[in-house]
C-alpha cells in the first residue's frame, strides 16, 4: 500500500484522492495546451505554408499585431509563392 505524501495515511495505488486529508494524488492534466497558440508558433506556420497555405493565411488573420512583423511578411510571401506553385501544378 502506498502512502499519502501530505498526511502519510495508507491509500490504494489507484486512489485519486487521499481518504483522510482529501489531497489530490494524481497529476492534473489540463484539457488545453498552455503554450502559445498554433498561429504564433513559427514551425507550425512554416508547415502550413508548405502544405496548406490557406490555413496559414487564417493564422495570420488570427494574429493580433497584423502584418507589421517581419515573420508575418515572410509567411505572406510564402503563401503567395505556394499559391503560384499550386496554380502552375493544378
Amino acid at each position: 500500500m502506498a502512502r499519502c505524501p501530505s498526511c502519510g495515511a495508507h491509500r490504494d495505488a489507484s486512489d485519486d484522492f487521499c481518504p483522510v486529508c482529501g489531497e489530490t494524488l494524481t497529476e492534473v492534466h489540463l484539457s488545453e495546451d498552455t503554450g502559445e497558440p498554433w498561429y504564433e508558433r513559427p514551425g507550425t506556420m512554416l508547415l502550413l505554408v508548405l502544405l496548406f497555405w490557406p490555413a496559414a493565411l487564417y493564422g495570420i488573420y488570427r494574429r493580433s499585431d497584423g502584418p507589421h512583423r517581419p515573420s508575418t511578411r515572410s509567411v505572406l510571401g510564402g503563401c503567395l509563392l505556394m499559391a503560384l506553385v499550386w496554380t502552375v501544378l493544378f
